[in-house]
């Protein structure tokens, strides 16, 4: 099972959090876990999120289990989309600064080759035209 993360900074996917709904307190001490995954519910609005604490006070403990169930479920499938089709692995933040200072430098040195590269063939072409200037003149 995945640990509960402090539901005070879970966000919903309009930004709200905890505090922006009516929640009983008694089901936020003892059911942490229902809580962050109605925020965190993908299949749901704010007003259905509401909709669903209103009803925590009703709801006897196999309905909650069965909701808890449902939730956990919907999760867990969001999260295996998200492995599977996750393109790039996340990375160590020292780990992607280093690759990108590498590659950095990468491209500096080939900026360089590239400049000297033009730089030869613009002087190549120079002396092709001062050579067809001097012919020119010799005529």
């Amino acid at each position: 099972m995945i640990a509960t993360a402090d539901i005070t900074t879970v966000q919903t996917k309009t930004g709200k959090t905890i505090a922006d709904f009516h929640i009983p307190k008694w089901f936020i001490e003892r059911e942490p876990r229902v809580v962050e995954l109605v925020l965190r519910s993908e299949s749901m609005d704010d007003k259905e999120r509401q909709y669903w604490f209103n009803l925590v006070d009703v709801m006897k403990t196999p309905q909650l289990e069965k909701f808890k169930g449902i939730l956990e479920k919907e999760r867990g499938k969001l999260d295996e989309i998200e492995q599977k089709y996750e393109k790039k692995p996340k990375l160590d933040p020292k780990v992607a600064a280093e690759q990108a200072e590498e590659l950095a430098k990468k491209r500096a040195a080939q900026r360089m080759k590239l400049q000297a590269a033009e730089a030869a063939h613009e002087e190549a072409e120079q002396e092709a035209e001062d050579a067809i200037l001097s012919e020119l003149e010799n005529l």
